[in-house]
């Protein structure tokens, strides 16, 4: 068992597969290239994917621009918190100007804050070497309000044996901590197995 996870935690980031358990049918989710064509200047290479909480795109919503996403990434760069900050930076940057088609969107008050956590949470099975963080990304959310946002995330990266690739999982929502919505995307994050190439 060991040996065959090992193979599939070889195999190139594009081609590997990733069962991610859905709380409700009504989580949707997509598979994105990184990096993306919203955020050309991402400096990650690999896959995405994501899952949306329902109602995530109502403002009225209690869920609200809720949702996680796993990045299977490249071995370089590493994924340390200096750079975890400034893609995340980039990513949003990026995502905002694109969805409100404006290149020159005024950004210079976007700012990422990141913090490394001492707490172990639950990991994907076979996870190595996690590192955990919490981190607030202020930004202007671009599909709904049109207005700025703090967006409150937990990011938890790893590695997995005999691979030289890089993980990161990433909740996030404007919601608080303590808020329900934390404790679904956390058995989210749980639920992540890697599975066989196709």
């Amino acid at each position: 068992m060991v040996a065959g996870f090992s193979v599939r935690a070889a195999v190139p980031p594009h081609l590997q597969k990733f069962e991610i358990v859905k709380p409700t049918p009504e989580w949707a989710g997509e598979r994105v290239k990184l990096p993306p064509g919203f955020a050309p200047k991402l400096g990650l290479k690999g896959i995405e994917e994501i899952l949306f909480a329902p109602g995530w795109r109502k403002a009225d919503e209690k869920n609200f621009f809720s949702y996680v996403f796993l990045f299977a990434l490249e071995r370089k760069p590493e994924l340390t918190g200096e750079v975890l900050r400034k893609e995340l930076l980039a990513y949003y940057t990026g995502l905002s100007k694109n969805v409100m088609r404006n290149p020159k969107l005024d950004t210079s008050k976007f700012t990422v804050k990141l913090q490394a956590l001492k707490l172990q949470e639950a990991s994907p099975k076979g996870a190595l070497n996690a590192r955990f963080y919490s981190a607030e990304v202020y930004w202007i959310e671009p599909f709904t309000t049109k207005k700025f946002q703090t967006l409150n995330f937990e990011l938890q990266t790893w590695k997995y044996a005999k691979s030289p690739y890089n993980y990161l999982f990433v909740c996030a929502s404007p919601q608080k901590p303590t808020a329900p919505i934390w404790k679904t995307m956390r058995g989210i994050r749980a639920s992540v197995k890697l599975k066989q190439a196709q």
